[in-house]
């Protein structure tokens, strides 16, 4: 038996494209063949493929229409009394002087050789293009004296050519190729009953498999005055209109984004990535740029400092995530703080780790351009939690910066600027130090302690190594980070801080209730509007207010030591904090004071010796660690994990996959926490001889003073991202199966 097509991407509505069957036919069959040029700047749209129909095209018109009906309802994708599109789906054009046909329907757009008489609608693998409406750029219709131009702007993979295959002995024994589930079409009722999670999930699916790899394709169609008395210029227009309205649901066009570029970020190619790949797939968009390519350290903390926010719809950022950490402590320190950080944020990955990117674009996709201006031009806000840092202001020596408070004197302020970037730029590691220049005080100097803020991660031991001690093989990219882990556990030393956490009533120490949040909120059927909405109604003022005090603060009343916290997670016992916590419970039992704490109520100790402590607010850290796979945009938590010293070297290396998995969590060595606040408190000076490079704790990857740091949610200071998805595009880990 022969096996029937595969259904194509258009239901019987959108054949009919809002008239009869018959009318539909009637109105096609008059209509003229005329020249079309197709054009891209970014790939050569393939011309060589003619675009003529195949076979004889002498099938009946309406035996074809029947046709193509019977095999939808054979496939399940079409029922009986299936709605029809209300504007025109399918417009004639000419490619190369050869007739095409470019239509769409609720999810898809494609072209198809033929017109409306012979192109085969039903069988998508015969579409030259078929790309979700969702990478559509923009579309429009410029009408002349012969009839018009069609001009669509889309991102697409690679278009190839579909040279005839050749006759081959055993040629029926080869399997058909299977079209890919998330490209298959849905009939517009079960396309509309998704949730928005479930169409977010099917759009990066399409996104990372079938239309990976995206390149920007420039359509130039000729659409020539009918000789029926069909007005096909007020049909081509209407289908622009209908097209638009689709592929920006819900998201505003020709966005206006002021851009900044960090020349000096990473392997140092922004500004020529930027030029080459990002900027024309932008302005192919419509989107109205205001470009400043950044001269000197801190320029990102002026610009967003002085920023009108109100003249631009989203901020984007070619650099990695230190550009991003300037931006907002900007925003941060502003008087209308809570304003400006309601200005959407996006990254353009030009930089070494390209976290920001990673967390919202997938692992596999980071790094895309393409997929990165996608972002900008079609995602919508998704609000996160921004981090409060303070610091003793006795660790900032005399003549470093503050927000609000650069250095100047007589000379005027460039002067200054000079002489603090060629301080500053006097040695590698001096070069690291930028969270320090951003420290914001808080009212007045006479406070005792510095602020400022943090989004991506705090680190002091084995990763803050990694990540400082490799700022000299910046042109390796990501790659530096893998060869400064395996440094630093070869050294194998002990991280000697005091760590005091406070759980409050957000925190947990339960791997298997942190797992279950994440499900919940990936899975939730609500929209990003909706949680942008409920976050500005609750989120209230931007407050300075340290809501668990600052780190020059005691933690108790009384100056006591606090209380020590057991660490061991009731739903993971495959840990080497089990032995010890079979010898508290003993120790209770014979009344002992060495049980443990786990109070949320105040502050509690971390007894075990460490050898890292990583703090963070998302998933992936860099491209091949997902250091903190249960982090949530805006739960009012800081992730907190911490690497264990027992074991010794072999206990510090993660097991296969287990990195970029997310499993990573779940090894002996590690424990994983979700607290209100965290205080970090060194043992040992900056400077000391026994420190590498003299000490180095990395706040978002910038040095600061090798000092104690107290970390909290910001409260009413949630900032905003650009988002596709509507979450962190980060695969929830499995436990592992141990023996």
């Amino acid at each position: 038996m022969q096996k029937p097509p595969p259904p194509g991407p258009l239901g019987a509505s959108a054949l009919c494209a809002g008239d009869t069957p018959r009318n539909l036919l009637d109105a096609s069959a008059g209509r003229s063949e005329t020249a079309f040029a197709l054009r891209s700047t970014t790939i050569l749209f393939v011309s060589e493929v003619p675009l003529s129909c195949s076979g004889s095209g002498k099938i009946p018109r309406m035996s074809m229409l029947l046709l193509c009906i019977a095999r939808r309802a054979a496939s399940g994708r079409m029922q009986p009394g299936t709605k029809t599109t209300s504007s025109p789906a399918l417009v004639d054009v000419s490619i190369d002087g050869k007739p095409a046909c470019i239509g769409y329907d609720h999810e898809f757009l494609f072209v198809v050789r033929g017109h409306l008489r012979h192109a085969d609608t039903t069988d998508t693998s015969k579409a030259h293009v078929r790309v979700p409406l969702a990478l559509v750029l923009n579309a429009s219709f410029v009408s002349d004296s012969d009839g018009g131009s069609l001009l669509v702007r889309l991102l697409s993979p690679p278009v190839q050519a579909q040279a005839r295959e050749k006759s081959v002995p055993f040629a029926f024994l080869k399997k058909a190729k299977v079209q890919p589930a998330c490209m298959e079409s849905l009939t517009q009722e079960a396309y509309a009953a998704l949730s928005s999670s479930a169409r977010a999930e099917r759009l990066r699916e399409q996104l990372e498999g079938p239309c990976s790899s995206l390149r920007l394709v420039k359509i130039e169609a000729r659409v020539l005055t009918g000789k029926d008395g069909v007005d096909s210029e007020a049909k081509a227009q209407a289908w622009v209109d209908d097209v638009m309205s689709r592929t920006y649901k819900d998201v505003k066009p020709h966005k206006r984004i002021k851009v900044l570029v960090n020349p000096a970020g990473g392997p140092g190619k922004a500004r020529q990535l930027f030029e080459s790949r990002a900027r024309p797939i932008l302005e192919a968009a419509g989107c109205k740029l205001d470009v400043t390519i950044t001269s000197h350290r801190l320029h990102g903390l002026e610009i967003a400092r002085d920023l009108k926010v109100q003249d631009y719809d989203a901020v984007a950022i070619v650099s990695g995530d230190g550009l991003l950490h300037e931006v907002l402590n900007g925003f941060a320190t502003r008087a209308d703080a809570h304003n400006a950080l309601c200005l959407p944020l996006a990254p353009i990955p030009a930089g070494s780790g390209n976290a920001m990117s990673i967390n919202l674009l997938g692992a596999q996709q980071g790094f895309s351009l393409a997929l990165a201006c996608l972002n900008i031009i079609k995602g919508r806000p998704m609000k996160l939690d921004l981090l409060s840092v303070t610091q003793p202001a006795s660790a900032f020596p005399p003549g470093v910066a503050v927000p609000g408070r650069p250095p100047t004197n007589s000379l005027g302020k460039h002067a200054a600027r000079a002489r603090r970037d060629a301080a500053l730029n006097a040695s590698v590691s001096e070069s690291a130090r930028g969270s320090e220049d951003v420290a914001h005080i808080i009212d007045a100097p006479s406070k005792p302690f510095v602020r400022y803020y943090s989004f991506l991660s705090q680190a002091i031991g084995i990763f803050a190594d990694l990540d400082l001690g490799t700022e000299h093989l910046r042109a390796l990219g990501d790659t530096r980070f893998v060869i400064g882990y395996a440094t630093s556990v070869l050294r194998n030393t002990q991280c000697e801080v005091d760590i005091d956490i406070k759980l409050g009533t957000r925190g947990t120490k339960n791997r298997a209730e942190m797992r279950e949040r994440v499900l919940a909120f990936n899975n939730a059927s609500r929209s990003i509007d909706d949680d942008a909405e409920e976050q500005q109604a609750n989120g209230g003022a931007a407050s300075s207010d340290l809501v668990h005090g600052a780190v020059t603060e005691p933690l108790k009343a009384d100056a006591t030591t606090p209380p020590p916290f057991d660490l061991n997670d009731p739903s993971w016992s495959h840990s080497f904090l089990t032995q010890r916590h079979s010898i508290r419970h003993q120790a209770a039992a014979d009344g002992s004071s060495e049980a443990g704490a786990t109070s949320a109520d105040g502050w509690a100790r971390i007894q075990e010796p460490i050898a890292s402590l990583y703090g963070g607010k998302i998933p992936y850290v860099s491209r091949d660690l997902m250091q903190f796979p249960f982090a949530l945009p805006n739960d009012g938590t800081i992730d907190v994990a911490m690497m264990l010293h027992a074991g010794g070297r072999a206990a510090k290396l993660p097991e296969n996959g287990y990195a970029e998995s997310g499993q990573l969590v779940y090894q002996k060595s590690m424990t994983y926490v979700k607290v209100e606040a965290l205080r970090v408190t060194p043992r040992r000076k900056e400077g000391d001889k026994k420190l590498k490079n003299g000490g180095l704790i990395s706040i978002d990857g910038e040095k600061v003073p090798y000092a104690a740091f107290q970390v909290e949610v910001a409260q009413g200071m949630q900032y905003s991202v650009l988002s596709l998805y509507g979450r962190f595009c980060a695969a929830v880990p499995e436990p592992p199966s141990v023996s």
